[in-house]
């Protein structure tokens, strides 16, 4: 059957008449049971083909088919049919099931719920949509906010309110923080950045995302701010503001953190947006380490890459240039490749010009 029903969408053949054929002789082959129990199959493709042919040829009346496809509560497709086949109830029996679809496992199907619950005057809409405004789901959220912001309500002011309340879970405190700076109000920048002190590495980030999106003008120190965080998780986010939205870290800042740190890969990430900061990077954590550690560290591998880029129109600095020919980055670099004498040459090249 799963077969069957990939020709119903098989692009240019034309398979309707046959399929059409198929389906009546499976109906009268196959007891309305029998169909029923393929849908409740744990084989989800067997399950969604049953459903089609139940649906399809109306064997089952859409309450008993809601009713077939919500017990099973395991498959996303599924469960946007039933929430589509709504339309077929009676007011009383769609708000029942929206009211039970919104407690669904699928956000988007709980997003859906929740804006067919908000346009029924017989619902209690807005305490449906406060309600909301703590859900895990970022789309069932938007749609509570935006039907508040319509009716009046200060949304913002309910989100303070419940950011300041405690105890709190830290899920509770990211909640907040991400939907203030989605309402975009400046104002809040201070809040958002107090929790950057959080003793919770997930509400640090969360804290500086929020602020990122409500003062993109504060990149720089955002990004420096992630960098110096003592928690990886809360790190990448500096490495996303400097390669995707252009943000500025000094490289004296990263080369010294670099030295204090073992989380060498993420530093050596920063440093790749300059081509001469990031081999001064991998020769400084080469120097500090060893060779033995940095081929562990997969340095020689990354040095392979460096070799391959061709940001050829940037230039190393003196004091760079001189550490880079000293001794010791020397003998790390003819340590660390000593099994590539092609790219050690290639690199002993590259310096070399880089000096005339």
């Amino acid at each position: 059957m799963p077969l069957i029903l990939r020709l119903h969408s098989a692009g240019r053949g034309d398979y309707a008449a046959w399929l059409e054929q198929f389906e009546l002789a499976l109906i009268r082959t196959a007891t309305i049971d029998d169909i029923c129990v393929g849908a409740r199959e744990s084989d989800i493709k067997v399950a969604r083909a049953c459903v089609h042919v139940l649906d399809k040829h109306n064997l089952l009346d859409a309450p008993a088919l809601i009713a077939l496809i919500s017990d099973r509560n395991d498959d996303i497709v599924l469960a946007r049919r039933a929430v589509e086949l709504c339309s077929r109830l009676t007011s009383e029996l769609q708000s029942a099931f929206y009211r039970s679809a919104v407690r669904s496992r699928f956000g988007a199907i709980r997003a859906i719920a929740m804006r067919k619950l908000l346009n029924m005057e017989s619902e209690p809409r807005e305490e449906l949509a406060i309600a909301a405004l703590l859900e895990v789901q970022p789309s069932v959220r938007y749609v509570a906010v935006n039907y508040l912001l319509a009716a009046g309500l200060d949304v913002r002011a309910h989100y303070h309110k419940l950011v300041q309340q405690g105890p709190h879970t830290t899920q509770r405190v990211r909640i907040c923080l991400a939907e203030l700076a989605a309402l975009r109000n400046p104002a809040d920048v201070e809040l958002v950045k107090s929790y950057q002190s959080s003793e919770y590495p997930s509400v640090r980030m969360a804290a500086r995302a929020a602020w990122f999106k409500l003062a993109e003008k504060d990149k720089d120190a955002i990004a420096l701010a992630a960098m110096c965080d003592p928690a990886a998780g809360p790190r990448k986010f500096a490495t996303q503001l400097v390669r995707r939205q252009g943000a500025y870290i000094a490289f004296a800042a990263i080369r010294d953190a670099l030295e204090t740190s073992d989380d060498i890969a993420f530093y050596l990430r920063l440093a790749e947006t300059n081509k001469w900061n990031w081999l001064e990077c991998l020769a400084r954590a080469g120097v500090l380490h060893g060779a033995e550690q940095a081929c562990r560290l997969g340095l020689d591998y990354a040095l392979g890459a460096w070799l391959r880029s061709n940001e050829w129109y940037v230039y190393p600095d003196k004091e760079q240039l001189a550490f880079l020919t000293s001794k010791p980055a020397a003998t790390f670099f003819n340590q660390l490749l000593v099994a590539h004498p092609q790219r050690l040459q290639a690199l002993n090249s590259v310096l070399y010009q880089a000096a005339s």
